[in-house]
């Protein structure tokens, strides 16, 4: 199953990409799963990523860049005027060097709600979070950074997190996480304090746009003893938030087949 079946993604989309523990490998595997589908297709984030994970996605497309909305919009039109198949895929963003490391900074998020309300794309995949490398991360009050007109939020999360104990290296945000989950730092952390974070208001899906499709993705279950954790979690998040999410899709971003498995849940209303 590909990952755009799993979303049920319609032939137009605005995903945006929340959480941690693979979701950068997640969002390379979708863009390239879309970019075959030869459809005019936004990348970019609103916080910033490593230039290096957009390298691949700029030889294939093309690097706007600037500071000039109405510049970078008129480029962006121009682009997928052309008449060749390699302009289809559009990553918009600035280079800059944070802490030694070269990244891309991407544009402001009213930015990106205009574009898709101009219909300037047919997909916009936006990285809106970042976790420092971590597979759980609990949002401080100015993240995540989610585009209003955002159709999909996908919230990733690391099932290989379970069992190791609440404290920064493990968890981004250690503090937060322990406050939302009542889980007290260097407590082991286990199925009930991972529901507990993606169910709370403040917690995964925090700041989440009114009508969008939650979904959550169960991320780094590359064997059975993962896949058994990955379902009990499932059952608990059910249990405690039966509405607020669309579907659960549990996988693994890093390996050939990426989807385990799917569970379809009640549309949020």
């Amino acid at each position: 199953m590909l990952i755009s079946e799993a979303l049920n993604l319609k032939e137009k989309a605005f995903i945006s990409l929340v959480g941690a523990g693979g979701k950068s490998t997640l969002f390379n595997r979708l863009a390239d799963e879309l970019a075959h589908k030869n459809k005019r297709m936004v990348l970019t984030t609103t916080t910033k990523m490593f230039a290096r994970q957009l390298t691949p996605f700029i030889k294939r497309g093309r690097l706007i860049e600037g500071h000039n909305e109405e510049i970078i919009q008129e480029s962006i039109k121009i682009y997928f005027s052309l008449k060749n198949k390699a302009a289809r895929l559009a990553v918009i963003g600035e280079k800059i060097e944070d802490n030694g490391e070269e990244k891309m900074a991407g544009p402001p998020p009213d930015w990106l709600d205009q574009w898709w309300e101009d219909k300037l794309a047919d997909y916009f995949l936006i990285e809106a979070d970042g976790a420092a490398g971590r597979s759980v991360k609990a949002p401080a009050s100015h993240e995540p950074v989610i585009p209003l007109l955002t159709t999909n939020l996908v919230g990733v999360i690391g099932i290989d997190v379970l069992g190791l104990s609440l404290q920064e290296e493990n968890v981004f945000r250690s503090e937060i996480f322990s406050r939302l989950t009542g889980l007290n730092l260097r407590e082991k952390i286990g199925i009930e304090a991972l529901s507990l974070l993606i169910c709370h208001p403040e917690g995964l899906f925090k700041g989440a746009p009114p009508g969008c499709r939650r979904h959550l993705f169960i991320n780094k279950v590359e064997d059975p003893e993962n896949l058994k954790m990955a379902e009990e979690l499932t059952f608990q998040v059910l249990k405690i938030c039966p509405r607020g999410i669309s579907d659960i899709i549990i996988g693994a971003a890093g390996q050939k087949e990426i989807i385990a498995e799917v569970i379809r849940k009640v549309k949020t209303p």
